[in-house]
């Protein structure tokens, strides 16, 4: 998934920002890249994967986002673009 070398073309403009900075803005956010982060980094004491991880870590995402006064657009993938 994703575009190719996307990543490689943004590095020459990309930067840290604080979430501040983003207060009464608009964020998209790709589901997909959330729900997979979560599944794969969130695990128990036990090293086993949290039950309802991609919830779990979505939700205080978003919270965190409104309490910054960021409105969340939440993107989840269609067809597939050209470039993809």
């Amino acid at each position: 998934m994703g575009v190719a070398n996307l990543w490689k073309l943004l590095m020459p403009i990309g930067r840290r920002i604080n979430i501040e900075t983003l207060e009464h803005k608009t964020l998209a956010i790709d589901m997909s890249i959330w729900l997979t982060q979560f599944v794969k980094a969130m695990r128990g004491d036990d090293g086993r994967p949290v039950r309802a991880a991609h919830v779990l870590g979505t939700l205080r995402r978003i919270v965190r986002l409104l309490y910054h006064g960021v409105r969340p657009v939440c993107v989840f993938d269609g067809t597939p673009p050209l470039l993809k």
